[in-house]
This record gives C-alpha cells, sequence and structure tokens, in this order.
C-alpha cells in the first residue's frame, strides 16, 4: 500500500496525494455507473498507471483498445498480454467497425489528417469503439470512460483540458450518454513513472526507440519522431504506403508542411535536409477538399468548440 511506503522525494510526496485524490474521482463514477468502467488502455504508461489505479478501487471494470492499423509491431501484443496476466477483460475496436482504414480515408478525403481537421482520431478510433460499445452494451448505455489525459503532457493539452482539472468529468461530444474522465489528468511525469515502479507494473520499449508508444503515423509528430523511425526501420511499410499518397496527391504529410519521403531521404540517403513545403495557408474558417470541391472544414467534420468558441471557423457554441 502506498501509506506504507516511505516517501522521501517531494516527487513521491506529491504523488502520494495525487493518488488520494484520484482515487476518489475513481470512487464517484463508480458509484455512478450500472455498467463496468472502461479503461481506455493503449499500453502506454500512462494508460497503464490509470490502470493499476482504478485496480486499487474496483475489480468492476473492462479494459478498452481502439486499434487503427497504425500501431508499432508489438503492441497489440503487450495490450492483450497485459490483460492475460492481470486478468482483466479486453476489448479491441477497429476500423473496419466504421469506413475503413487509414488509406481508404486519406482517397475519400484526397488529403491527409492534420492539426486541425483529424479526423484520424474520430473515423479510426473514436467511431469504431462507439459502434462497438453500443454493440456490447446496448444503444443508450450511460457509460464512464477512463482516459490517461495529462495536463502536463503537452502545452496543446493544458489548453484544451485545463477546465477538468478540479472536475475531472465532461460528457462525451462524440457518444451521447458517454462521459470522459480524467482520474490522473494532474498527474506529472514523476507521477507516472514512481507510480509505476512502485506497482511494478510493466512498460513498453518504444518510448526508448521511438519518443512514442501510439500510433506510428500522427498529424501531431514532427519531423524528429519519424527521423527516429526510420533510423531503426528504413522501409518501414506503413510508411511507404504514406509516401505513396504523398506522391499521389502531392501534398505533404507531415506536421510543419513536411514530405514524409523527404524525411525518409535525409535519413536513408544522407543527402538531402528535409525542409517544409511551400503551401497556400488558408485562412479562417479552414478550409479543406471535399469530394473534389474546396469546403469549410466543419461542414464535413463538424464544429471543434473550446471555451464555446469553434476554433476551426470561430463560431460560437
Amino acid at each position: 500500500m502506498v501509506e506504507q511506503l516511505r516517501m522521501a522525494s517531494i516527487d513521491n510526496q506529491f504523488l502520494k496525494e495525487r493518488l488520494v485524490e484520484s482515487r476518489e474521482v475513481v470512487k464517484k463514477v463508480a458509484g455512478l455507473s450500472d455498467k463496468p468502467l472502461l479503461i481506455q488502455f493503449s499500453g502506454g504508461r500512462d494508460s497503464m498507471a490509470m490502470l493499476g489505479l482504478v485496480r486499487e478501487v474496483t475489480d468492476d471494470f473492462v479494459c478498452c483498445y481502439m486499434a487503427t492499423g497504425l500501431e508499432f509491431k508489438g503492441i497489440i501484443q503487450f495490450v492483450k498480454s497485459t490483460c492475460a496476466e492481470l486478468g482483466v477483460r479486453l476489448l479491441i475496436s477497429n476500423p473496419s467497425m466504421y469506413k475503413g482504414n487509414l488509406f481508404k480515408r486519406i482517397e475519400r478525403f484526397q488529403s491527409f489528417p492534420g492539426l486541425i481537421a483529424t479526423w484520424c482520431c474520430r473515423d479510426l478510433k473514436l467511431r469504431p469503439q462507439k459502434k462497438l460499445f453500443q454493440a456490447t452494451f446496448g444503444k443508450g448505455a450511460t457509460l464512464y470512460k477512463l482516459e490517461g489525459i495529462r495536463l502536463s503532457e503537452s502545452i496543446r493539452r493544458k489548453y484544451i483540458y485545463k477546465d477538468y482539472s478540479g472536475n475531472p468529468i465532461r460528457e462525451d461530444g462524440e457518444h451521447r450518454g458517454t462521459y470522459e474522465v480524467f482520474p490522473i489528468i494532474n498527474w506529472t511525469d514523476s507521477d507516472v513513472l514512481n507510480y509505476l515502479k512502485m506497482k511494478g507494473l510493466p512498460t513498453m520499449g518504444h518510448y526508448k526507440k521511438f519518443g512514442v508508444s501510439g500510433c506510428s503515423f500522427c498529424p501531431f509528430y514532427g519531423p524528429d519522431i519519424y527521423r527516429r523511425v526510420f533510423s531503426v526501420m528504413p522501409e518501414y511499410q506503413l510508411y511507404r504506403r504514406v509516401i505513396e499518397w504523398e506522391n499521389r496527391l502531392e501534398k505533404p504529410s507531415v506536421s510543419g508542411y513536411y514530405f514524409l519521403r523527404d524525411i525518409k531521404r535525409e535519413v536513408v540517403v544522407g543527402d538531402i535536409v528535409a525542409a517544409p513545403a511551400e503551401v497556400e495557408l488558408t485562412q479562417s474558417p479552414c478550409m479543406m477538399m471535399f469530394e473534389g470541391k474546396l469546403v469549410p472544414t466543419c461542414d464535413v467534420y463538424g464544429h471543434l468548440y473550446i471555451n464555446g468558441i469553434c476554433y476551426r471557423c470561430e463560431a460560437e457554441e
């Protein structure tokens, strides 16, 4: 038990205090739900810490993994084996439950997912999982999804989730009747690492290799992530397919308007330095190509409200 440990460092003292807060959040939603709590389990450090936390409070929960087809090799097996060893039920969704994989959606939109139009998360993760939840628990069921979101992860998350630091529960805008819960939202990196060590919970080696452990292709990754992947896997098949679509569309796929093909040449060949492509930046409202026409992004994906204002088109909620 945490209370029996001699925590010498200031970091561990703060972890002890945050654990009290986080357990109370889990207890609260466990008391509200008549269904098992749903742990969004990616196998990464944050979700592993959250799994350990929930196990301290209740045994009425299910782990949920959102397969995208973009995972590094070994991740899904790690998730399956971890849940099997811990005796935890696991649900896995995949893009075939909705409208298909990344490349089918790229073909549909004639564009890559980006920082503004992050349709990959919606189409490859959230909506397939919504279909799975409806099939498993029935339409209209009230569900509580526990997510390992932390404010200290990035400036973006600190901005988007700042209102949930004191009240880490919000209604899920994608799946009506479902709630998102952020039990470890106030944890630091040190909190997570100290907790994993304290509980003896396993971690994957992808952080050391690539700096990330989730999808191998993501609109939030800059060139450095891809350089690290190419240095380990110069002929990574998934990236070869992305590059094929870059050549077909003549559009960059990497955040900052970089071509993945240039990053590969820089790492593998060593004689070309990747640089941002010259692209025409649109003004608000954000525009995109859809069915051969340039249309407002919000007409395709819907508004994305932050503090009552859509940050794509600035419309009020």
